[in-house]
């Protein structure tokens, strides 16, 4: 398995991938309400949050097949590339918000924890992306 990913470092990092995707998603399964009352959101809120979470279960399951297929990452470049695409423009959308340039007046919360998982995701998946680029370019 290690070999797969070139080393344990970007092994590790996919790992991390799939624990942070994992928390947020079952976040959403069982607990959408809390996420609807974070977000400032009444109870119709939460159908739209568990759409969400059906995109994140394709990033979490792929990322387990990834993990357990015989090639590993081989070949794999969507999906890392899919996920520095959803990270990179939640980053952005973060510090915006955080910093109100938009959306002022949504009444929803977002705090320096959650720059600093964005700014995570998203630096993880740049050096994913580079460590294995030559297994997922394939």
């Amino acid at each position: 398995m290690i070999e797969n990913f070139n080393n344990i470092f970007f092994l590790i990092l996919h790992l991390v991938i799939i624990v942070l995707l994992s928390i947020f998603l079952f976040r959403i399964f069982f607990f959408p309400h809390e996420l609807a009352k974070e977000n400032n959101v009444d109870r119709s809120g939460i159908l739209p949050l568990r759409y969400i979470g059906s995109f994140v279960f394709a990033f979490v399951f792929m990322g387990i097949y990834i993990l357990f297929r015989p090639n590993g990452p081989e070949g794999t470049w969507i999906f890392y590339n899919l996920f520095f695409l959803v990270t990179f423009v939640q980053l952005i959308y973060d510090l915006l918000f955080y910093f109100k340039f938009i959306d002022k007046d949504i009444g929803a919360k977002n705090s320096i924890i959650d720059l600093i998982f964005a700014f995570a995701a998203f630096i993880i998946s740049v050096i994913l992306i580079y460590g294995l680029s030559n297994k997922i370019y394939l």
